[in-house]
């Protein structure tokens, strides 16, 4: 199956060993998702949202995953964890990470290569793999049955083993080389970022930005860094936010969680609690903006 991002899912053939209950895993992971298209439309933002977290703008003044720590980059397969916990609204399993369908299953995760750690309770067990490239804003979500004969013959310190090369090939894809929302900063200009995150007012600071950089998924965590504000939703909103500034001028800020249905109609690409803005581009574009209210 090809996404509409272009990614892969590839499961195993029927005569491996690990089909039937790769199967089902995916089965009632999806299920717990929403389905497939609600799977990719997620995963735009999961991974987004995560490193937004950590990287923590609002506070710390970074903008990039390369300024993290090295422990915080560690903590990042931890985060990962924990926000697809409540994703699936799934609970922890006894022994592992998650409790799927009744199985346990753990999560592991790298942001580099293929270098997911196996420790000794997963061995034999369900593992959800996620994969990640920052730089290139690509993702990928693999089920495996992690057997000893995928594994490593040697073992780090904590007792850990690798899935071999060859072995890979016993990965259930979900996606692969699957495009998640960038890192807004990596797309805006030096100039433009300091000139926005100077100005005064969170309000300003966030019309400006909506204003210069149309139709680009931005993160709610990166929103409130800009906003500089506890109530930064409210510098976006009518009746004194960032949207009576730009809906004169046929620009509309649209947010996922209460524009879904509108942002789809329009064919955007985004993901969950993400904002963009949008000027209408045809007659049509701006009389359903207009009728919903968003432009003036």
């Amino acid at each position: 199956m090809t996404g509409v991002t272009g990614s892969t899912r590839r499961p195993l053939d029927p005569s491996h060993p690990d089909f039937t209950e790769l199967t089902a895993l995916e089965a009632d992971l999806l299920l717990a998702v929403g389905g497939q298209g609600l799977l990719e439309e997620k995963l735009r933002s999961f991974f987004r949202s995560a490193i937004d977290e950590v990287i923590d703008t609002a506070r710390s003044g970074r903008f990039f995953f390369s300024d993290l720590e090295k422990t915080e980059k560690t903590y990042l397969g931890t985060k990962f964890e924990i926000l697809l916990r409540d994703w699936l609204q799934v609970p922890r399993g006894l022994r592992l990470d998650l409790l799927i369908g009744g199985r346990e299953v753990d999560v592991k995760s790298t942001t580099v290569g293929h270098g997911w750690m196996i420790p000794p309770e997963a061995i034999d067990q369900f593992c959800i793999l996620l994969r990640v490239n920052e730089h290139d804003a690509k993702c990928a979500v693999g089920l495996v049955r992690a057997r000893a004969e995928y594994l490593s013959a040697g073992d780090n310190r904590d007792a850990k083993k690798t899935i071999t090369a060859a072995n890979r090939a016993h990965i259930w894809w979900l996606v692969q080389d699957f495009t998640y929302t960038r890192n807004f900063w990596s797309i805006v200009s030096a100039e433009d970022r300091h000139e926005i995150m100077a100005m005064k007012g969170g309000t300003q600071r966030l019309a400006t930005l909506f204003e210069r950089y149309q139709e680009i998924a931005i993160s709610r965590v990166q929103i409130a860094a800009v906003a500089q504000q506890d109530d930064f939703m409210k510098r976006i909103r009518r009746n004194g936010g960032a949207r009576d500034l730009l809906a004169p001028k046929g620009i509309a800020i649209l947010y996922s969680e209460t524009d879904r249905a509108l942002m789809h109609q329009l064919g955007l690409r985004f993901g969950f609690r993400e904002f963009l803005s949008v000027h209408s581009k045809s007659n049509d574009h701006y009389r359903i903006l207009k009728a919903a209210g968003h432009i003036d």
